[in-house]
């Protein structure tokens, strides 16, 4: 009777499961005596249903979440961790000039576990998995039936002990399309190793059928999302100029000219002694919006040359044309190097 009740609630709970994965990430501290603590964030949309969010019913079904350790490919250890705290995601987005923002709702859920890891010759591999993704993402292919991993490793014993890097800020939930980007997604790593940054796979992991999985036996295949032309993992979300990032600095630059809904994966691969010892990873999304704005700064141009007004003179006098509408004041900078009076309040200098 329990197992035909059990197959009956799988049934009827099938669609539960809806899309509401937006990213996630796995780190770890060395606290010494070969015991570790690790936390995973799962980033998780909260808007109502209604508004396109996930299902409350699979939001509840994120915990515990299920934890599967391995020793080279190996299994080790297996288990279900319940959280330790839910929290709000600040929208990173202030713009008083933008009257539209969209409705959004990051909910992050975290988890903290400790566990003694014996020295080995192996690194240890730390694997999660939940399904399913926003239905509404642009850039990979099936995305309300496709799941995440996420995942990091511990060196084996030749490495003395490490810490995982750390990304300092949230990612912005809101961006403005046809606007310059600019985001800084740096990491701390305490041991002081070199870092290096890139954009990178993101991977399946769950189906509809088994969103959560437990995954024992050996260390499983993990297969990358299937994108869509012309996206890729180093071309997530296009733009003009297309979206790149600081593989020293892990600055993220570009100007998105398509809206939608994108998911990006950055690897921060963690360099000690010139040898790669940790890939610390954060997969989220960037929603990308039609902001409309009720102070737009803007002068024509007359030149085939981007962002340039002007590119022949026949005078040392330029009169400038102010096309901007919405403001009371104006400020303008002209951009003389080593100077600070090369500047105009004027409405047309």
């Amino acid at each position: 009777m329990k197992k035909f009740f059990f197959a009956v609630l799988f049934l009827f709970s099938f669609s539960t499961y809806a899309s509401h994965i937006v990213g996630g990430e796995l780190t770890y501290i060395y606290l010494g005596n070969n015991t570790y603590e690790f936390t995973l964030s799962l980033y998780r949309d909260c808007l109502p249903p209604g508004q396109g969010g996930g299902n409350p019913s699979a939001l509840l079904a994120d915990d515990p979440a299920y934890i599967s350790i391995f020793n080279g490919s190996s299994f080790f250890a297996f288990d279900s961790i319940f959280s330790s705290g839910s929290f709000t995601v600040p929208t990173n987005f202030s713009n008083d000039c933008i009257t539209n923002p969209p409705a959004t709702c990051l909910n992050r859920l975290q988890f903290k576990f400790i566990k003694v890891l014996p020295a080995s010759n192996n690194p240890y591999t730390i694997v999660t998995q939940r399904c399913c993704r926003n239905q509404t993402i642009n850039n990979i292919l099936d995305p309300g039936t496709t799941g995440a991993t996420y995942s990091c490793t511990v060196p084996p014993k030749n490495v003395v002990c490490n810490n995982s890097a750390v990304f300092t800020n949230y990612p912005p939930q809101i961006i403005c399309v046809n606007n310059p980007f600019v985001y800084d997604h740096s990491a701390i790593d305490p041991d002081g190793d070199s870092l290096n940054y890139y954009f990178c796979n993101a991977y399946q992991g769950g189906d509809a059928n088994d969103p959560k999985p437990a995954l024992f036996g050996n260390l499983p295949f993990l297969s990358t999302v299937n994108y869509r032309t012309p996206y890729s993992p180093t071309n997530p979300m296009g733009g003009n100029p297309t979206l790149k990032i600081d593989a020293k600095m892990g600055v993220i630059t570009g100007t998105p000219n398509i809206q939608g809904r994108f998911v990006v994966n950055v690897c921060c691969d963690e360099y000690r002694n010139g040898v790669v010892i940790n890939t610390s990873k954060r997969e989220f999304q960037f929603v990308v919006t039609n902001c409309s704005k009720t102070v737009v700064a803007n002068i024509p141009q007359y030149s085939d040359e981007f962002n340039t007004y002007i590119v022949n003179c026949k005078s040392y006098t330029v009169n400038f044309v102010n096309l901007s509408t919405g403001g009371f004041d104006f400020h303008w900078d002209f951009g003389v190097p080593g100077i600070n009076d090369d500047t105009s309040n004027a409405f047309q200098p």
